[in-house]
């Protein structure tokens, strides 16, 4: 009777763990890729560097030499009038860097499913710059080509706060991610929920409080299924200018995370300082 019931309880929980083992690989799929432990020493060691720390502290140098202008993000929206080495530019820390999420292209234009795995990717690994007196950034990695102290590189800063604090909300129950083009937060629930986090957002979702992953693909690919890199838009130089019709228009500049960009008139024309190794395309 009892070696019975044992062998019973044994059929039954390898039942469960086939189930469990079965189900994994489903779940796993449902979830975008996130970066790990490697991701996370190799970006640690690259804003750990000397050339990390010398250009942000030029960038809080030109933060200082500009004329103060309050920007849509908080930050100041004027450019600055060079990037040159300061003894004044004040101290600063880099915070554990999070994931930047943003729209996978796959998933604007319709031809990925409706799912957390193929809606998002992370474009970047952003770290908060908190410098004396205040002043808020963020730093900006992207995935490099390689393995090693090549898996991220410096792509940029940004001023301001507002995105690595809404970056900063995410978890591994509720994403946050972007939507570049119209500079808009979202969060994607654990039950596929799509929530806005800001403004922007809040007048794409047409100020529903929520809706449902499926919904969200039907509006962006409505927004600019045809206007990623690579289409006609595009070609005609738009690309990234894409904007609501309720917000600005439709050819202004509107990234908040701008490719690296050399020159005053690219700093000028964005209102925020990028300084970095390469050329990125936003694709969504």
């Amino acid at each position: 009777m009892h070696r019975t019931t044992g062998r019973a309880a044994a059929l039954l929980a390898a039942a469960a763990v086939t189930v469990l083992c079965a189900t994994a690989p489903a779940q796993a799929a449902d979830a975008p890729a996130t970066p790990g432990p490697t991701d996370y020493a190799a970006a640690q060691q690259v804003l750990r560097s000397g050339q990390v720390h010398d250009t942000v502290s030029r960038f809080l140098t030109a933060t200082e030499q500009r004329t103060p202008a309050t920007g849509a993000d908080g930050g100041t929206a004027a450019a600055p009038r060079g990037l040159a080495k300061s003894p004044s530019a004040p101290g600063f820390d880099l915070k554990k860097p999070v994931p930047f999420y943003e729209l996978a292209p796959e998933f604007v234009t319709g031809k990925a499913k409706p799912t957390a795995g193929g809606a998002l990717r992370v474009s970047y690994l952003a770290s908060r710059v908190s410098a004396t007196g205040g002043h808020q950034a963020a730093v900006l990695l992207a995935p490099g080509k390689g393995g090693g102290d090549q898996a991220w590189q410096l792509a940029g800063i940004r001023d301001g706060d507002a995105d690595i604090s809404a970056a900063e909300r995410g978890t591994d129950q509720a994403r946050t991610f972007m939507e570049p083009q119209i500079h808009a937060w979202y969060r994607l629930t654990g039950d596929g929920s799509v929530e806005p986090l800001n403004k922007e957002a809040g007048v794409a979702l047409q100020g529903k409080p929520r809706v449902t992953l499926a919904a969200y693909q039907g509006l962006v690919s409505k927004r600019y299924g045809d206007k990623l890199p690579g289409s006609a838009y595009d070609r005609k130089g738009m690309a990234g200018g894409y904007a609501l019709a309720e917000d600005r228009p439709a050819t202004a500049p509107s990234r908040p995370w701008l490719p690296a960009a050399s020159g005053a008139a690219a700093l000028a024309a964005s209102g925020a300082v990028v300084v970095g190794l390469r050329r990125r395309r936003h694709a969504a």
